[in-house]
Formats: C-alpha cells, sequence, structure tokens
C-alpha cells in the first residue's frame, strides 16, 4: 500500500490532488479490510498499472481474490507446444 501511495502522489502534477487520492486509497481500508487492499495494490504493482480508481474497480469487482492474476504472471511456459514437426524461425529464411 506504501509503494502505491508513493506511486499516486509522485505521478500527480499537483501534490494536493495526489494526497487527496492517497487519502481515498487509505479510506478504502475502511471498506474492504487491510488484506484486501495489500492484495489489489500487490496486483496494481505487477501490472505496472498503479491508479487510485484502478485499485478501487479491483476492490469493488473482487478481482484481488482471484488466483487466475497471479497464475498468468507465475507461468513462463511458452504458449505453443513443443512437437517434433514445429520448425523455428531459421526455418523460413
Amino acid at each position: 500500500v506504501e509503494a502505491c501511495i508513493d506511486t499516486i502522489i509522485a505521478s500527480g502534477g499537483y501534490p494536493e490532488i495526489g494526497y487527496k487520492r492517497a487519502m481515498g486509497l487509505i479510506q478504502l481500508h475502511k471498506a474492504y479490510g487491510s488484506q484486501r487492499l495489500d492484495s489489489a495494490c500487490k496486483r496494481t504493482i505487477q501490472a505496472d498499472a498503479v491508479a487510485y480508481q484502478r485499485i478501487k474497480n479491483i476492490l469493488k469487482n473482487n478481482m484481488d481474490q482471484s488466483s487466475l492474476f497471479y497464475q498468468d504472471l507465475e507461468q513462463d511456459k511458452p504458449h505453443i507446444p513443443i512437437h517434433e514437426n514445429l520448425r523455428g524461425a531459421s526455418a523460413y529464411q
């Protein structure tokens, strides 16, 4: 949450706007709880898309509770399966 607040304050053109957004982010703790807020903040940091409205939408739509997002980030497998008939880019030069 602290990293998100730092990013929000640094990204605003006027410090006052950043402070209001940061306070709004802290207020989300009352409605959704600290664990969910922390999870939503981690999700936006991993996606490199930190913004108050995004965090609020993640919490509102319960996207912080789905593990699908984290599974997608952790998979480093290629989307094409390995097969003996598949050729690489060097075969087409």
